[in-house]
């Protein structure tokens, strides 16, 4: 969850760090490529504050996943959703993150 926490809050150069090569985003209404993701990042004003809660995770030796409640408020606006986000182990790639929004 710190990587997810760290991405919440990042830009273009975290998800840089963290994406695999291959990874898909899904958000409302796109699927967004590693370097789409990165430069959509990079163009976003990013969040004031987020909270993540109501952790849930699977894992095995290969992949590992979290689904948790996500709250981000940017001055008056708010932005709550279901998150998921899957890890390629051992080198904790993301490789796919969707986007639930409530």
């Amino acid at each position: 969850m710190d990587i997810e926490h760290r991405l919440a809050l990042g830009r273009g150069a975290e998800y840089r760090e963290v994406l695999a090569d291959d990874a898909l985003i899904v958000v409302p209404g796109a699927v967004l490529t590693a370097s789409e993701c990165i430069a959509a990042m990079d163009d976003s004003p990013g969040w004031d504050e987020v909270t993540l809660q109501d952790v849930r995770m699977i894992a095995d030796a290969a992949t590992a996943s979290v689904v948790y409640e996500f709250r981000g408020q940017r001055g008056e606006t708010e932005y709550t959703a279901t998150l998921a986000s899957t890890y390629r182990l051992p080198s904790r790639r993301l490789v796919l993150h969707q986007q639930t929004p409530h």
